[in-house]
């Protein structure tokens, strides 16, 4: 069967997508395909940017997205797939509510990666957290280059300038600003070789040595007007009557920013599997994350739990059991322990026991799992049973024939005639185990009920066959 292709996948987003992450992604999609930037491969850029266009176009449009979505339930009606019911779905523990999610793909950039490139032409300062514009006011950005000259303006012009540029904003922020003297400073090195002060123009456009405007440091022992300052010569110049100067916008700082930003890089060498990367930028955006109130409790969960799988792969497993185990007292205090969210943490946690031979503790946690779920209002059956499944096996491995007996039985017990809808083969298997287990302690008479239970209820081998299966017996 032909697969089902959505707008939704072609603009690489989630169905629940936002708008602002449908935006960012439309965003990032057609810069990276724009025809002008692939020569090369022309034709199929032209392609896939109709496409892009044509997702956009829709998902941007509340009403046209409804119906969009309308068309998808029907077509995955048509085919007899039915989506994953919600308790089936990833935890929320593996998911990032981004909120600057219009860069997509930040890349680190400059000398010492000091910069990380936001794809919009604005950088983020690693060292400051400072959004920047890479060029000054009157030139423009477009695909990683800078076109123009830039302009110049009087202190009143400036002010007026940066208030009309205000009431659009970019990138979805509307509180950029002029930036005061220590924070243009800080964007300028002195050269090995001149000793002079400049901007690494890798990251920003070329520097002609002409004076910017800038705030005080301290705006309120002063007049907050602003001043022209040159840092390539460290001389201020506003001798004149009226100085000119031109204008670099920057907004900030904005740790929460930079923690998604170092997430989503960090992400990124996971995909690489440059994990000893991805722990630095966690390890950075933990401890930016660290001022209460600064990121969302579960986004905090979320880095904490994607640490603990760089340190896994990284072989560091005590430091990923340690970051797991923050998690799940983080799930317990934010959900309270009887929680599909606390069930899922224990899931990860065993499967990292399991992977680095602590059966006894994989056990025991699997256990912990297991039992949460009987508190449960509602939970997924399937995963019941998978993690029953896998608790077996520890508990024969460490011979602990009745307490798997007694789990097993309560299991069986519970089967409705549906029972073996959910993971049939798991199901059966279970049913013999059992079987064999009764056998081992003795419990033959039992044992033969089992079987005798099973051949009914057990669908038969072929469908054909089922026109001869008694129902209700």
């Amino acid at each position: 069967m032909k697969r089902l292709r959505t707008h939704y996948e072609n603009l690489q987003v989630t169905e629940n997508a936002s708008p602002e992450v449908i935006r960012g992604a439309y965003k990032f999609l057609s810069q990276k395909w724009h025809p002008d930037k692939n020569q090369h491969q022309r034709e199929k850029a032209e392609r896939i940017t109709k496409i892009i266009n044509d997702a956009y176009t829709v998902l941007s449009d509340p009403e046209r997205r409804r119906e969009h979505d309308t068309w998808i339930a029907n077509q995955r009606y048509a085919r007899g797939f039915q989506p994953p019911e919600p308790a089936a779905r990833p935890s929320r523990a593996r998911r990032y509510a981004y909120q600057y999610s219009y860069a997509l793909s930040p890349a680190p950039m400059g000398r010492g990666e000091r910069f990380i490139d936001l794809g919009d032409g604005t950088v983020m300062d690693l060292k400051t957290g400072l959004q920047w514009f890479v060029h000054s006011v009157g030139e423009s950005w477009s695909g990683g280059t800078v076109y123009g000259s830039p302009d110049v303006f009087s202190a009143e012009s400036a002010m007026i300038r940066l208030q009309y540029f205000n009431s659009s904003g970019h990138a979805g922020f509307r509180d950029w600003r002029i930036p005061s003297k220590r924070e243009l400073k800080s964007l300028y090195a002195r050269s090995l070789i001149s000793f002079r002060r400049g901007l690494d123009e890798s990251v920003f456009s070329r520097d002609y040595k002409a004076p910017y405007w800038t705030l005080h440091d301290n705006p309120w022992l002063y007049e907050n007007r602003p001043q022209v300052v040159s840092l390539t010569t460290d001389n201020s110049s506003s001798d004149t009557d009226e100085p000119f100067g031109r204008l670099r916008w920057v907004r900030g700082p904005d740790p929460a920013m930079l923690v998604e930003l170092l997430h989503q890089m960090a992400r990124e060498c996971m995909n690489q599997r440059a994990f000893d990367k991805a722990m630095v930028h966690l390890e950075s955006a933990l401890k930016l994350a660290a001022e209460p109130g600064r990121v969302d409790p579960d986004n905090l969960m979320v880095i904490q739990r994607d640490l603990a799988v760089a340190c896994f792969e990284a072989r560091d497993h005590e430091a990923a059991e340690g970051w797991l185990l923050k998690v799940l007292a983080g799930k317990q205090e934010e959900y309270g322990h009887a929680h599909m969210e606390v069930f899922h943490t224990l899931v990860d946690l065993a499967a990292l026991q399991k992977s680095t031979d602590r059966l006894p503790q994989a056990r025991d946690t699997l256990l912990e799992a297991y039992e949460l779920l009987g508190r449960l209002d509602e939970y997924d059956q399937a995963a019941q049973l998978g993690v029953l499944y896998d608790l077996l096996v520890l508990l024969i491995w460490s011979r602990d024939f009745a307490r798997a007996e007694a789990l097993m039985t309560e299991y069986v017990e519970g089967l409705g005639d549906e029972g073996f809808s959910h993971l049939p083969e798991r199901t059966i298997l279970m049913f013999l185990v059992l079987g064999l287990l009764r056998e081992t302690m003795g419990q033959g008479d039992s044992a033969a009920d089992l079987y005798r239970l099973f051949l009914r209820m057990a669908p038969p081998p072929l469908a054909s066959a089922g026109d001869f299966k008694r129902v209700g017996e």
